[in-house]
């Protein structure tokens, strides 16, 4: 294997002299209108062509070109192809036609054959990818051709991308008497012509904003349902069918769930603790294994499995002890999932419903209130940092297909209150006549705050967990030295993830006209930059609500006498809370503030009044103390 990956790598590329067919020549003589100046390349056409079979099989065509207008351009010069066991690769082969007009041709040989797979992932999804030659004004061209018989009657026509598409077209051919229904996404629907067809012209690129939503989440496409009108139920009764053999428990399951449960342990909690963190997140899916978990037994048995086998586990071992659960199909970027377009190809991600007693949801922000099935606890195992009773940050707020032994319907997926996912942070610090600040600081983390702070520092050792928290300071202090840094809870997603230091800042005050100088906010920042707006297309995308406060005490010399104090702020917008305030009492400056982010997503249209609430407390971080 490794010899004939070697083998591949070093043939990939050699290209061979020939003549572009004539839709590569038809769509490289199209004149190229003016594109802005950091435009990379722009897709001069791109064809998709189905042919069904009546049995449902279905047969690819897409054909590809693209003119490479800077240098940046070359990620856009190759032709790629996805297969697997259910997929067939009849043909790929890809051409580049350089600004002096010479054609160099890459056949299928040619091709360097990847897989999806990874140290956590084994799939039989293969790709094959073509490295076309290329330069400033040249042409790029591939086509391919597969024939496979989907899981379902769906296609979704991604047309929309990061570089200008100027034409893209989607014909089917289908068996007679077959119907079809449409959905259109993110953009204006097109009305197909015969075929049925759809053809666009001079579709923009995806625009690049901070803040933005991602790509997935705000570009057009358009599905197709064939040959039948599909419901979300429909979905979920296919899911439910895949599933439902896999749920049999096992003597050892049996076993390993009374030991969990012994002693009066609380069961749920026992359980799902077990299932985040004790099965390993290993992914092997091949054929149908991308959509159907494997039985709880030898998930059990593995000790490991990805979201869906996680899920299987869990549910499995909930049934012992009485408990129902369910599947949830989820998709782990907000806004991808289409209400008015039932698909299973919605989603990447499988989480747990977990049916408590009502009374046991106080203080757990993932719960809902399902008409029929009482209150469901939202839970995800895949998420080893992330609290039993919430939900992933990514997911809050979202939708997602519930599955039950009946059917199935869509959800609505919690939104988390911000005293969910708080940081506390007080200090205690002095001020030496130097100007030099010394002190100690003590920061708690709940919530996504938390377990966003975990997920960089499990991947760290001791001492590169010390580097972290010294290199975050670098943000707030220009000069500082960090020492005595402890960690706690950074494997205990259940608990505060504590962090304590203490820091020395040469240089903190300064002295101009006789006055000392102190800036009474020494750590954190919430004011953003301003975001332009004048040309935005998108909302504004926020970290998830959160509640963060700070206390900080500073002792100052006793020779300092007090001028002036920065006035104190208090904001409250439909998006954001903040209130500061500094006080000066027996020689200790005293600091305090609240900022709370109330929402995940901000409109366009609200970005000024956003901008406006930053600017004010970015001018309060900034705000100086004045002493004589």
């Amino acid at each position: 294997m490794i010899a004939r990956a070697l083998a591949l790598l070093l043939f990939a590329g050699v290209a061979h002299a020939a003549s572009a067919p004539d839709w590569v020549q038809r769509a490289a003589a199209e004149p190229v209108p003016p594109q802005p100046p950091r435009t990379a390349a722009v897709v001069l056409s791109d064809t998709t062509t189905l042919s069904f079979a009546p049995s449902g099989e279905v047969t690819t065509q897409r054909r590809r070109v693209v003119k490479i207008l800077t240098s940046s351009g070359h990620d856009y010069a190759y032709g790629a192809a996805m297969f697997d066991d259910n997929t067939k690769l009849l043909t790929l082969r890809g051409w580049s036609i350089a600004p002096s007009g010479e054609v160099k041709k890459l056949r299928e040989r040619d091709a360097i054959e990847t897989t999806a797979a990874s140290f956590e992932i084994f799939t039989d999804t293969r790709m094959k990818f073509l490295d076309l030659p290329s330069e400033v004004g040249s042409v790029i061209a591939y086509e391919y051709e597969t024939r496979e018989r989907p899981y379902e009657p769906v296609s979704v026509w991604p047309f929309q991308e990061r570089i200008p598409v100027l034409r893209a077209r989607f014909e089917a051919h289908v068996p007679a008497g077959w119907q079809h229904t449409v959905k259109w996404m993110n953009y204006a629907s097109v009305e197909p012509s015969a075929g049925p067809t759809w053809e666009l012209r001079n579709v923009p690129a995806i625009a690049d904003e901070p803040r933005m939503p991602e790509d997935g989440a705000v570009a057009g496409r358009m599905g197709v349902h064939w040959n039948n009108s599909r419901s979300w139920n429909d979905v979920a009764t296919w899911y439910q069918g895949l599933a439902a053999s896999r749920l049999a428990p096992t003597p050892p399951v049996q076993a390993k769930t009374r030991e969990l449960t012994a002693n009066g342990a609380d069961s749920i909690r026992a359980i799902a603790r077990f299932a985040q963190r004790d099965v390993r997140y290993v992914a092997v899916e091949i054929g149908i294994g991308g959509y159907q978990p494997h039985a709880a037994g030898e998930i059990f048995a593995n000790r490991f499995g990805d979201c869906k086998d996680k899920a299987t586990l869990l549910r499995t071992m909930l049934k012992e002890v009485g408990v129902d659960s369910y599947y949830v199909l989820v998709h782990t970027t907000r806004g991808m999932v289409e209400p008015t377009f039932p698909s299973v190809h919605a989603f990447n991600h499988v989480i747990s419903a977990i049916r408590i007693p009502r009374e046991r949801a106080k203080g757990l922000e993932g719960v809902m209130e399902h008409p029929r099935l009482g209150t469901l606890l939202l839970f995800d195992p895949t998420s080893t940092t992330t609290p039993f009773g919430q939900l992933p940050q990514y997911l809050q707020a979202s939708r997602g297909l519930l599955v039950t032994e009946n059917g199935g319907e869509l959800i609505d997926l919690p939104a988390h209150a911000p005293e969910s996912s708080a940081l506390r942070r007080t200090a205690k610090m002095a001020l030496d006549e130097g100007g030099t600040l010394r002190g100690s600081v003590e920061e708690v983390r709940t919530g996504t705050i938390a377990s966003d702070m975990r997920g960089h520092l499990q991947q760290l050792n001791a001492t590169e967990r010390v580097r972290y928290i010294e290199s975050s300071l670098a943000y707030h202090l220009a000069h500082q030295t960090a020492t005595e840094v402890k960690i706690e809870n950074v494997d205990e997603p259940e608990q505060d993830l504590v962090v304590r230091y203490t820091v020395a800042a040469p240089g903190y005050a300064t002295r101009v006209a006789g006055m000392l100088l102190v800036r009474p906010r020494v750590l954190g920042t919430k004011g953003e930059s301003a975001v332009a707006t004048a040309e935005r297309i998108y909302g504004y995308v926020t970290d998830g609500p959160s509640l963060q406060t700070d206390e900080v005490e500073i002792t100052l010399p006793a020779t300092a006498a007090l001028d002036e104090l920065p006035k104190a702020v208090a904001l409250t917008t439909p998006h954001v809370q903040y209130a500061s305030s500094s006080t000066f009492e027996k020689g200790v400056l005293r600091y305090s503030r609240k900022y709370s982010m109330k929402t995940y997503a901000v409109d366009r249209d609200a970005i000024p009044a956003l901008n406006a609430a930053f600017a004010k407390i970015s001018a309060d971080e900034r705000a100086s103390a004045v002493f004589k």
